[in-house]
Formats: C-alpha cells, structure tokens, sequence
C-alpha cells in the first residue's frame, strides 16, 4: 500500500514538471514573438532611442543619429547609466528629452545584438567636463539638428514679434517694437497684458536661434521667464510680455578667481544686474560655462550674450539662480 502511495506521489512530481517545462516553454514563445514585434516596429518608427550597453543613440528617421554616453550627468548625483541599471526606462527617456530640442517617446532596449542604423548623419552628443564629471553642453545641441532641417533659418524680415506691456508704463510696449523694427525690419504688434507682472516672460512659436538672439539683445529686459502659453493666440514667431523688473528674487553668481571673472562681475554690474555676486570660487572647468535652470534660458543667453561665453549647461536644481563659472 505505501509503494502505490510512493508511485503516486512520483506520477505527480513528474506531471509538476512537465507542466512547468510547458509553461517555460510558452513563456519563451511569447516573449520571442514580442522581442520579434520590437524588432518590427523599431523599422516603423520615425524617432526612437535604443539603449544600449555602453550608450543611448536617439534616431531621428534616416536624417540624424545623436549618441549619448551613459557617463554624462543627469544632475549631479545621478547619471545616465545609474538611470539604464535601475531599468527605470521612462526616466531615462525624460532625463534625455530635458536636453534634445526634438523630443522622441519610442524606445528599446538592446543589450545583446547590434542594431543597423541607416542614417545620413551620425552625432556625439556636446559635452563639457565641471570637476571631473562629464555634462550635456544644452547649448550645442542646436546645432546638431540643422541637419534635420537642412540647416535654413528664417530671415528677421519674416519674423512677427507680439510686444505685451506687463509693466504698466504707457505706450512702451510699442516703442520697444518700434526699436526693434528699425533695427532688424521685422514685424510687430504691440498690446497690454492681462496684469503687470514683475518678471519679463518669452513664449516661442517657431524661430530660429540666431534670430532670437538677436530680438533679445536689443531689449532692455534682462530677466525672461519661458512660459509655454500666454493665454492669447497668435501666429507671431515670439510673444515677449516686458515685465517691470524692478524688484527681481533672482541671484547671479560669478565664479571664478581670475581677473577674468572679475571683470565678468564688472560688466554684469555696469549693465544694471541685481542680486550679483563674485565668489572667488575656483571650479575645474575647460572652458567658461553658464549653469541655468531651463526656465531660465533665456535669461542665461542674455548673460551669456554680453558675456561672450559660448558654453551654457543646464541645471535644474537651481532655483532663480544663474551660475556665471569662469575658467
């Protein structure tokens, strides 16, 4: 009676693991069937990003390929790789769509097989190094994707500027537009704002980034805030709201031991910046760079404009603050 028991007990084990092996079985069908799908759709897809082992490569159809090397900073704890090792995906695509002016959503991962990239051109991602740690260079990273576009920029000629007065001085919304249109001969419309607001505020619609540059030199204001929608339609190229800039939480700090930086902060005084500091701060840097927080960029062009300094970084972890690092 106990063997039958034993007998039993053995059909049973043998029957657990046949079962098991079926069901690894199906599982290795099906995931081979969805590894297959991914294959497919990477060829369908207009953009995307493959993870890799070493790099990320974002691919914008066949025109351009960007690599992003898992060593660049995210922030200054975190980096890329740190991202890919925790398999948090979603964040890794929302830590590079922080520093590509072309957004892509579509991903895959790819870890042990080549991927064949047909495309025109192939890029590195700018970088610049700050104490040993390499950092997206925000502000090279236009110019990557002129090739994408075929490289033309719009001509001020064509530009359409919105001039909203926030700072409740009359009639100054239309002498700015007026300045402006004598000296780059575009277009404007000048009007008032819903309120006055204390900082200047910038929405783009479609301009190129020489042209912007140059719309921005020649206004008085010095602290733009980037607004995503300023509540009133338009088909103009910019919406610049002026704000009155009178009593501004906002800090600029040079850094730097030099004579250089010294006259950095001289400049930036003369020119009327409040809230600015020297720090006789030595940084390990290659090259001067401003750090700014991306709702802050314009602010930091300006700077960066008077300044000469070609290398701007994006940083978010500041807080109405723009860095000014002086090699």
């Amino acid at each position: 009676m106990k063997r039958e028991k034993g007998l039993n007990r053995g059909s049973k084990n043998l029957g657990g693991l046949i079962l098991a092996l079926l069901v690894i079985g199906i599982l290795g069908v099906f995931l081979g069937y969805n590894l297959n799908r991914d294959s497919k759709h990477l060829e369908d897809w207009d953009r995307y990003a493959v993870i890799g082992k070493n790099n990320i490569i974002v691919v914008y159809e066949d025109k351009l390929a960007v690599k992003i090397p898992f060593d660049v900073q995210v922030d200054k704890e975190t980096t890329i790789k740190n991202l890919v090792d925790s398999k948090n995906y979603k964040m890794v695509m929302e830590s590079i769509n922080n520093f590509l002016p072309e957004k892509v959503e579509n991903y895959r991962v790819v870890k042990y097989s080549e991927v064949s990239l047909n495309v025109k051109n192939a890029r590195n991602i700018p970088e610049m190094v700050i104490d040993d740690k390499k950092y997206i260079l925000t502000s090279g990273t236009q110019a990557l994707f002129a090739d994408l576009y075929g490289g033309s920029l719009k001509s001020s000629a064509n530009l359409v500027v919105d001039i909203l007065n926030a700072n409740g001085v009359g009639g100054y919304a239309r002498k700015t537009g007026e300045n402006l249109k004598n000296k780059l001969s575009l277009t404007y419309t000048a009007a008032n704002y819903e309120k006055n607001t204390e900082y200047s505020l910038i929405s783009i619609n479609e301009i190129s980034k020489e042209n912007i540059e140059n719309v921005l030199i020649n206004v008085n204001e010095k602290y733009f805030k980037v607004k995503e929608d300023t509540g009133m339609p338009t088909l103009a190229s910019v919406v610049l709201v002026l704000g009155k800039e009178k009593e501004i939480n906002f800090k600029v700090e040079v850094k730097g031991t030099s004579s250089a930086a010294k006259s950095a902060y001289k400049d930036l005084e003369t020119s009327g910046y409040k809230n600015l500091s020297l720090k006789e701060e030595s940084k390990n840097i290659d090259k001067s760079v401003i750090e700014y927080n991306k709702d802050d960029y314009y602010t930091a062009l300006k700077i960066a404009k008077k300044l000469n300094v070609i290398n701007m970084l994006e940083n978010n972890s500041l807080n109405n603050k723009i860095n000014v690092l002086i090699d």
